[in-house]
């Protein structure tokens, strides 16, 4: 009974999974013959207006600037459909009376050859001008200081003592007698709050091992869509300085302040970039998931991109802060899958965003 249980758990776990890249498609097309050769081309006409439902179905899950890109390329996808969508016949039927051909089928879309071919359809990378195209980087990191982020309040107890005088009356026999004398009293006070250590506030500091495994990451994405980015750092040395104030910046506000933006666009206006793209990262606590047992790392994510084109910059785009998750064996691990499906995630929008840039 538990093998059943376990084996329908996967079950479902690997439906969800794939349920974005796999799909049962129909069609039906009118034919005038269905022999010899115009029989098989019949069929595969059937077949490729299946295949081509899926990759409509799986493009309109993308968003505006993503799907732009696909209808850019659609034609060339189509042309060569083998190449990026696996279609196999499940059941086909003639009728003869009314001479249509219909068949369904299971369509799997080979995701990586899709979103490598859209990625690689920028304009502004294909273009002759790439002086005007150069586009700047600065991609950051934070971690959260566990030492600092942990505050122990205090306990405190005040204790007072005072004498106060006293007196009574006794009546005996009718005889009123006054009794004196005095009193012992105390008074105590707490303050501070408690004495239990627990999480006042989160305190970040700037990462430099999770700001190179970050542009690492992100620079390899950026490669693979045919762009070449441009370090701040290699530059001029004012646009150094201020990079490390928006790392400064970032480090404790969690996002740079748009003063040191402003300057930085100015100065790679001046310098001739064309475009400038920064993303960031933060880094969660250390967690434990509770379903798996395993470490669990949450990384927030965010980004720009700014048109230097124009006689002001321009920001054209913005990644809306998002938490993306990694989960490993040990701490390392979820920290590192953390930071890759991270960079993969902003990677993939900020691409979008130049790609569509580029078609305009």
């Amino acid at each position: 009974m538990i093998n059943k249980l376990i084996t329908l758990f996967f079950f479902v776990l690997f439906s969800f999974g794939v349920a974005a890249e796999i799909s049962k498609e129909v069609a039906k097309i009118n034919y005038k013959k269905f022999n010899g050769t115009s029989k098989q081309e019949v069929m595969d006409q059937a077949i490729f207006e299946a295949c081509s439902k899926a990759i409509l179905r799986y493009a309109n899950s993308f968003d505006e600037a993503k799907y732009e890109n696909f209808i850019r390329v659609q034609s060339k996808i189509e042309n060569n459909i083998k190449e990026y969508v696996i279609c196999s016949l499940i059941e086909d039927e003639q009728d003869k009376k009314a001479k249509t051909y219909s068949v369904v089928v299971k369509a799997e879309i080979l995701t990586k050859a899709f979103n490598a071919v859209i990625n690689q359809s920028s304009a502004i990378s294909d273009t002759d001008s790439l002086d005007k195209s150069e586009i700047a980087f600065a991609f950051f990191a934070r971690e959260i200081d566990e030492a600092k982020s942990f505050k122990t309040k205090t306990f405190e107890r005040e204790d007072t003592s005072t004498s106060e005088d006293t007196s009574e009356i006794a009546t005996t026999d009718g005889t009123e007698t006054v009794i004196s004398g005095k009193t012992d009293t105390s008074s105590s006070l707490t303050s501070g709050g408690s004495s239990v250590v627990k999480s006042d506030q989160l305190v970040y500091f700037s990462s430099q091992d999770g700001t190179d495994q970050f542009i690492d990451a992100m620079l390899e994405s950026f490669n693979k869509a045919n762009y070449d980015l441009i370090d701040l750092y290699d530059i001029n040395d004012e646009v150094a300085d201020l990079y490390d104030e928006m790392i400064e910046e970032f480090g404790i506000e969690g996002t740079p302040s748009r003063r040191t933006l402003s300057k930085i666009n100015k100065l790679l206006q001046e310098e001739g970039i064309g475009f400038f793209v920064y993303g960031t990262l933060s880094l969660g606590q250390k967690e434990i998931d509770q379903s798996t047992g395993n470490n669990l790392t949450k990384a927030s994510i965010s980004g720009t991109v700014f048109d230097l084109t124009s006689k002001r910059a321009k920001r054209i785009s913005s990644i809306s802060p998002q938490v993306v998750s990694g989960l490993g064996t040990t701490q390392d691990e979820s920290r590192r899958l953390a930071i890759g499906n991270s960079a993969k995630q902003s990677s993939d929008i900020l691409i979008n965003v130049l790609n569509k840039r580029g078609i305009n």
